[in-house]
């Protein structure tokens, strides 16, 4: 009698309502996430073999368990997706390489006098968020832009609270001084308003509204308030005149196009905003596991998360689940939203200017990733690879003359920074600055986990010289492991002898005189990478441990803290910079504190 397949039990068991299912392997990994209007019938085209997409035989070959949660609607399900991709990142599911490599700008306008910052991650907070910006440059120039134009604060929150005279921004025209009361509250919103409509793009409003305080501010001799309003006025102006206008009833909306090979892609948004057309955004997608009109769905939720949704979206094909997306996002819009996809007209050629310069952005994209290929085939030939290193895991100690020391540790993926894979490490059986024993330790405890979990690299990057790179092969000999692994080591001697020109070089194990590249090699610059990646990570966990501990100690020091409040502190206020950075009416709002004890502990913080 044949042995029933476990999968297919599960699968006979699934109800036939709406809802969301969760593929995982033996280990009780997420693979795969997704939706279903009727959950049985759609996971049995999987199991029978009846989805013909690329990806699903190499998904269900790992697959060891499916399981589900069921919901109302359609609707929901499409909801649930989005929150349980975000939470597993399941490897075939479709990811928008956006938020975690590209700079936004964020402002949240219902806090205390509002400022925009920079920021990699959107968070569900309730602030505004704009871009994104592809380089860090542009960002900065974009931020630059509005500093000129609309006297916000660019301070922290601290510097604010603690300025008693306004700083030389305001001097130059670049901040209203709202830390020593130059701006009321009303004044300040409408710059805050003016800025955001700015990068909204919704400049013929803006022209407007700059156009009445102009004339307001004429009306009653404020004529150095008219002046810069009418300069401004003009600025923005001449931002509108560069601007296409592509839509004659003058409505806002976002164009989308795809251009995919196999699993990878680039998705272009083309914004128009009052009937002028803006410059595209284009972002990098990677796991594309279905077809074009399957992926919409996700890669929209993502993209309009913290962000303002236009009344229309033009899609080049249609979702599967339309309606359900134009009803969540109809929500977030907090009004109707049309999701179509255009036969004619004007709209169809817009839809193919999005994907022309999706396809133009993939191009360039696919030039740089060739040349990353050859740079990774080189450079494991350089070490005495068989290939190109899929995975580089580099490591760094850090510790200041042996107080808190730990260790962290950096991965690329294909030669990329794969940051979710970083690790940190505090160190457990080393006492004092002893790098080379902290190396061994980390490499001893990287490697084993590494054994038992069959996740080992292709080639063990070590942030140091020939006793650095000794203390690892150490660790990997009482292991039993042979890993390849280089060092590279900062050109300190060479820079001591007189060469400044010198560059870092390269430690092959039990090779004794280093290998030295020109600057430019694309070799070392992977390697670089690797280096600066780790050293920023181990660096900036060092000082965090530091921090904790001086706050800790100084917390310790303060009669009437215990734990409970020590606890309470550190927990409301989020860090050791935290507790740092709160002014009395802050700590006084965390529970157990109160005014009274928050001003003790302020001045004994501040000593």
């Amino acid at each position: 009698m044949p042995v029933e397949d476990p999968l297919e039990a599960q699968v006979a068991s699934l109800p036939t309502s709406a809802g969301v299912y969760l593929f995982e392997d033996k280990r009780h990994r997420v693979l795969y996430v997704g939706k279903a209007g009727n959950l049985r019938s759609r996971v049995k085209q999987y199991v029978a073999g009846h989805d013909e997409r690329f990806m699903v035989p190499f998904l269900m070959r790992q697959v060891a368990a499916v399981r589900f949660v069921a919901t109302r609607t359609e609707k929901e399900a499409l909801l649930l997706e989005n929150t349980l991709i975000k939470q597993h990142r399941p490897r075939y599911n479709t990811k928008l390489v956006d938020d975690k490599n590209f700079l936004h700008l964020r402002v949240d306008a219902k806090g205390a006098w509002p400022r925009f910052t920079l920021v990699r991650r959107i968070k569900d907070d309730k602030a505004r968020y704009f871009g994104p910006y592809t380089s860090a440059s542009r960002a900065r120039e974009t931020v630059g832009a509005l500093g000129r134009q609309f006297p916000l604060r660019t301070c922290s929150d601290a510097t604010l609270a603690s300025r008693t005279r306004p700083c030389i921004l305001h001097q130059m025209g670049r901040c209203a001084a709202p830390c020593v009361g130059l701006v009321d509250r009303q004044r300040y919103g409408e710059i805050l308003d003016d800025a955001m409509l700015f990068l909204d793009g919704r400049t013929a409003p803006l022209v407007n509204r700059l156009k009445e305080r102009m004339a307001e501010a004429a009306e009653a001799e404020r004529f150095e308030e008219a002046a810069r309003l009418r300069d401004l006025m003009k600025s923005v102006s001449a931002t509108v005149e560069k601007q296409q206008v592509v839509d004659s009833k003058l409505r806002d909306r976002d164009v989308w196009g795809l251009y995919r090979v196999g699993a990878r892609g680039v998705v272009a948004c083309v914004p128009v905003r009052d009937g002028a057309m803006h410059e595209p955004v284009t972002s990098p997608v990677q796991s594309l596991p279905g077809e074009d009109a399957d992926l919409f769905s996700s890669l929209l939720l993502d993209a309009y998360a913290g962000r303002d949704v236009p009344a229309e979206v033009l899609l080049p094909v249609r979702p599967s689940d339309a309606d359900a997306l134009e009803e969540l996002l109809s929500d977030l819009r907090g009004s109707h939203v049309t999701v179509r996809m255009p036969e004619r007209g004007d709209a169809v050629r817009l839809v193919e200017l999005a994907t022309e310069n999706a396809k133009l952005a993939y191009d360039r994209s696919l030039d740089v990733d060739v040349r990353l290929q050859d740079a990774l085939g080189a450079l494991g030939a350089l070490v005495g690879l068989s290939g190109p290193p899929h995975r580089i895991e580099c490591f760094d100690n850090s510790n200041l003359m042996g107080d808190s020391p730990v260790a962290a540790m950096s991965v690329l993926i294909d030669g990329k920074p794969a940051r979710d894979a970083y690790r940190r490490y505090k160190i457990k059986t080393v006492i004092g600055a002893d790098d080379y024993a902290s190396m061994k330790e980390i490499l001893g405890r990287r490697v084993s986990r590494g054994q038992d979990e069959g996740d080992l690299p292709d080639l063990l990057v070590i942030d140091g010289g020939h006793g650095q790179v000794n203390a690892a092969m150490a660790a990997l000999n009482e292991l039993g492991v042979v890993l390849p692994m280089v060092g590279i080591r900062k050109p300190r001697t060479e820079h001591a002898k007189g060469n400044k020109t010198a560059t870092d070089v390269i430690i092959i194990p039990g090779v004794k005189d280093p290998i030295v590249l020109k600057s430019g090699d694309a070799r070392l610059k992977i390697l670089q990478l690797a280096r600066d990646q780790v050293h920023d990570h181990a660096v900036r966990y060092h000082r965090k441990v530091r921090e904790k501990a001086a706050v800790g100690s100084i917390l310790d020091d303060v009669p009437g803290v215990g734990p409970a409040r020590r606890t309470a502190l550190l927990r409301h206020l989020g860090s050791a910079e935290g507790v740092f950075a709160a002014d009395e009416a802050t700590l006084a709002a965390v529970p157990g504190v109160g005014a009274a004890f928050a001003k003790r502990l302020w001045a004994a913080l501040h000593a």
